[in-house]
């Protein structure tokens, strides 16, 4: 990414490449819905993942790094800890049942953090990231805050539906009638950003899109070394072919390898269950953010 001056195995979500399983945290109030979730995250060609992934009963988070080796994977790692620690910091207080406004507020705590950290290390000078949010909150909706060309989709009664649009040039083209989407797929300036957490441009305030969430929905967030090589009908099957969300992500990270990805390629999966399922209670950090200390 360029920043702006902008049918495969089944793996537990504990067990999912690149993932590390953290306990889930106890508290809060009873819930009616919960998150069933798993997440896979791999390298691509340059062997160091600046990619990071969460993946919890509640939140889910991606972000894809940009600034190089070192700077791209520290800008993610930091982005997705502070969205990580400010949604779990909301559910102790109970300051989530405000999750738009808090969500909108963890996004600029989670731009001021990477901004921060590439002031404290010259090696790290303009680092940032994308960062797409999904928090499943008590009032029953699936909020979703959103900077960058990472994506969040929602698969429901076998229909795949993108909830983010892209902060890049190639979309503000689409948008603007200068590409086609076709066109844009293409594209050498398809990884040119608008709007990206950190760097050299405030990015404003996230999007935030909100749904209600029904049991049986299917999540995914994902970066772009998997949207942008593998098509969205291509995702629907995936999404709907799969009984469970690991194995589904398992098998889209394949196909973004088959479909020749060069970029790095992180999925978070999760399924919308009944308060009270027992098929994913843990947390799973993946690529940068299993160098995410434990709170």
């Amino acid at each position: 990414m360029t920043a702006p001056s902008t049918p495969l195995p089944w793996f537990p979500a504990a067990e999912a490449p690149g993932g590390r399983p953290v306990p889930a945290r106890a508290g809060g109030g009873p819930d009616r819905l919960v998150l069933d979730p798993a997440a896979v995250s791999l390298a691509g060609p340059r062997g160091h993942d600046q990619d990071a992934g969460y993946a919890g009963p509640r939140l889910l988070v991606v972000a894809d790094g940009v600034g190089g080796n070192r700077g791209g994977a520290a800008a993610a790692r930091v982005a997705v800890g502070e969205v990580v620690r400010r949604a779990a910091a909301a559910r102790a207080d109970s300051t989530e049942d405000a999750p738009d406004a808090g969500l909108a507020a963890t996004f600029a705590a989670a731009d001021a953090a990477v901004r921060a950290a590439a002031a404290a290390d010259p090696a790290l000078s303009g680092m940032a990231t994308t960062c797409t949010a999904a928090v499943l909150a008590r009032d029953g909706r699936v909020v979703v805050a959103h900077v960058g060309d990472s994506r969040a989709l929602l698969l429901r009664g076998g229909v795949l539906t993108r909830l983010t649009t892209d902060h890049s040039l190639v979309q503000a083209l689409v948008d603007s009638g200068g590409l086609t989407p076709e066109e844009a797929a293409t594209s050498p300036m398809r990884s040119v950003l608008l709007r990206v957490l950190g760097g050299s441009a405030d990015p404003g305030p996230a999007d935030l899109i909100a749904v209600a969430a029904r049991a049986g929905d299917r999540l995914l967030l994902c970066t772009d070394g998997l949207s942008g090589v593998v098509p969205a009908a291509t995702l629907q099957r995936v999404l709907a072919a799969e009984r469970r969300p690991a194995a589904a992500a398992a098998r889209l990270l394949m196909a973004a390898l088959a479909a020749g990805t060069r970029d790095d390629v992180t999925a978070v999966v999760a399924d919308v269950a009944p308060a009270g399922w027992a098929g994913g209670a843990a947390e799973v950090r993946v690529g940068s953010a299993g160098d995410v200390p434990e709170d």
